[in-house]
């Protein structure tokens, strides 16, 4: 006697099985893109034109310049956590020379603050434009007019920022003015 279920009597063809998929995302496919072709019926929003946002313009007699203070920029080097930034803005016209100074984690209060210059990296110079009064405070804002031939010296990349406190007498923390 030859019993059979029903459910086994057919063999699975796994050629049936991939040729009615395929059918199936065929049919998916032209309903979906029939279905785009179709335009609404009724009003539709006005396209959206855009126009090109105009760029400032530049403002040449501007010279924009940063520093990151350190103690590995000091010289000597100081073995300092303290950190720092400084940004300026200089009007190569009139001279006025802008800033913003911020720092932290000095060793003590800060005891004099300067631009040097002219000097490289790792090079000293004498101290130019004071950043403050004593007990400089961190964030602290100046200004000052510089005479055209210290312009020229911040201009070439030959200023620097030092900031000085009692255990770092000859600067705690450094960074070479750069223009941006």
């Amino acid at each position: 006697m030859n019993l059979r279920l029903s459910c086994f009597a057919t063999t699975w063809r796994p050629a049936l099985a991939v040729r009615a998929a395929r059918n199936a995302l065929g049919l998916a496919l032209i309903v979906v893109l029939s279905a785009c072709a179709i335009r609404p019926i009724g009003p539709t929003a006005p396209p959206v034109r855009t126009t090109p946002s105009k760029v400032p313009d530049r403002q040449p007699e501007l010279a924009a310049f940063s520093a990151q203070l350190s103690g590995r920029n000091a010289v000597p080097r100081s073995n300092s956590a303290g950190q720092g930034t400084i940004v300026a803005v200089l009007n190569r016209k009139t001279g006025l020379l802008r800033w913003k100074l911020s720092f932290d984690g000095l060793s003590g209060p800060v005891r004099a603050a300067h631009f040097h210059g002219p000097a490289m990296d790792d090079e000293v110079a004498s101290p130019l434009v004071a950043l403050g009064q004593r007990g400089i405070i961190s964030p602290s804002e100046g200004r000052a007019v510089l005479t055209p031939s210290q312009r020229a010296d911040l201009l070439a990349g030959q200023w620097y920022v030092n900031l000085t406190t009692e255990r770092h007498p000859e600067g705690e923390i450094r960074g070479q003015l750069i223009e941006k």
